[in-house]
């Protein structure tokens, strides 16, 4: 049972991991297209 709940919490952790630096990644997207967007609309 420890192992189990050891493997549980081991790929808890690794869901969780992906799921931050995706969203990580999709914000300095977007932050990147809010800066390209600011250049090329200015006169």
């Amino acid at each position: 049972m420890p192992e189990n709940k050891y493997d549980f919490r081991k790929s808890l952790n690794a869901v969780i991991e992906v799921r931050s630096r995706e969203v990580a990644r999709q914000r300095d997207a977007r932050f990147q297209h809010q800066l390209i967007g600011s250049f090329t609309k200015r006169p």
